[in-house]
């Protein structure tokens, strides 16, 4: 069953330009049309002005289409009326934590939403705890956000969404201001969070290494969403990605090179765990000859 959908969704905006006397409209989401299945990991690439963030605002009614409609668990994010079960089954965590950080205390950033929703107060402190150890944050609970670095804002604003248990969480290029570790610490907690708790991610982003953890790939250009499966499916087709202005994670570009200067490893390899097992497995094949 789906938890989000959508059906020729387009959404147009006014523009002025410099020199004309009159405003324009211009479209930024073209007719989309999708589902997202209850319990899938999505990776939504596209470069720069694709459509990516706007779609996801589309997604928990912060935007409303021009055109189309968009389904939250079958409620319509034009319903005024249901906006507080959209948005607390579907939340969002922002690129700019700024944005959505509203307390003075960690802790208490954290536990702001679970209590807006009327969670019991020995349960909201047990969420807090649980979310602020999950992003590696547990030991400024007591410190102020503003005295944080981007990257730990960033944290703090992901265990605040985390603490709310949505059904849905979409990240808006969430771990760009994340160094390298606490990239991996928040995308570890997010597979858990979708592997072993059920709950559907939308992960938009621009590294590849990220979109290869996740279970189907949709990918944006100009507003229409142009190409959409596996990961396998999709970085297998290394030339419509480049034409596109995307490239391949560094997995895939190696395994395409040992490819090419003769071993027969399979397409579209991303993840280092999948390529090390073909060429053991290919190694072990040429010893077994060799015997």
């Amino acid at each position: 069953m789906s938890i989000i959908r959508t059906e020729e969704l387009t959404y147009q905006y006014k523009s002025y330009e410099e020199g004309q006397e009159q405003e324009t409209l211009k479209q930024a989401l073209q007719g989309l049309s999708f589902s997202v299945e209850k319990g899938e990991f999505i990776a939504i690439l596209g470069r720069n002005g694709s459509g990516k963030s706007t779609l996801a605002k589309h997604l928990n009614a912060l935007l409303l289409p021009s055109e189309g409609t968009v389904w939250v668990e079958e409620m319509k994010t034009s319903d005024e009326a249901r906006l507080w079960d959209i948005r607390s089954t579907a939340g969002m965590v922002f690129q700019n934590p700024d944005n959505q950080i509203v307390a003075t205390v960690v802790e208490e950033d954290v536990g702001f939403g679970p209590e807006n929703m009327g969670v019991p107060t020995e349960e909201i402190w047990e969420r807090v705890d649980k979310s602020l150890k999950a992003v590696g944050m547990a030991a400024y609970a007591k410190s102020a956000p503003h005295r944080l670095s981007g990257g730990q804002k960033q944290r703090v604003a992901i265990a605040g969404v985390m603490a709310m248990k949505p059904k849905c969480i979409i990240f808006d290029e969430s771990t760009a201001m994340l160094d390298p570790i606490g990239r991996r610490e928040v995308l570890r907690t997010v597979r858990e969070l979708n592997e072993k708790e059920g709950i559907t991610v939308l992960l938009i982003t621009h590294y590849m290494e990220e979109a290869a953890l996740a279970g189907r790939i949709m990918i944006m250009d100009r507003g229409r969403l142009v190409m959409d499966g596996t990961p396998r499916s999709i970085f297998s087709r290394r030339q419509e990605l480049e034409a596109l202005g995307l490239q391949v994670p560094q997995t895939t570009a190696l395994a395409d090179a040992l490819r090419e200067s003769g071993l027969p490893l399979s397409e579209g390899i991303c993840q280092e765990e999948d390529l090390a097992e073909e060429l053991a497995a290919l190694y072990g094949r040429r010893k077994e000859a060799q015997a």
